[in-house]
């Protein structure tokens, strides 16, 4: 691309909740039983933005209902599990947390301060 400067692309795709950043729900969201499932119903804009059905477990629900009114890190999730459920250990709440938090923001449902996708910068000739 000569003449038109160089084209950088990066990853922004990061794990939801490492680093301890707090996190939250994004509006626009509520959790529905039917049929015996849970699932994320998007109401008002978020129907736009939250294309897919996205079900969840009741331990899920669980948390849902706890991060529907809080900011939260993924820690503080992890605790809620621990006090809730007995025999699970710690590494395995926190390894089903990460995938659910995960879900959550591939689906545009949760706000974790961190762009998914990729970026795409053009860099003008001698801006490198």
């Amino acid at each position: 691309m000569e003449g038109r400067g160089k084209i950088y692309t990066e990853s922004c795709d990061k794990r939801p909740g490492e680093g301890g950043r707090q996190m939250r729900l994004k509006d626009g969201l509520i959790l529905r039983e039917v049929a015996g499932q849970f699932v994320i119903v998007p109401t008002g804009r978020r129907v736009k933005e939250v294309t897919s059905i996205v079900y969840i477990s009741s331990s899920a629900a669980y948390l849902w209902d706890y991060m529907k009114d809080e900011e939260f890190e993924k820690e503080d999730l992890v605790n809620r599990v621990m006090e809730r459920y007995e025999g699970v250990t710690r590494e395995k709440a926190a390894e089903d947390i990460g995938k659910f938090l995960k879900l959550l923001a591939a689906n545009n449902i949760l706000d974790d301060g961190v762009a998914h996708g990729s970026v795409l910068v053009r860099m003008p000739e001698g801006k490198q």
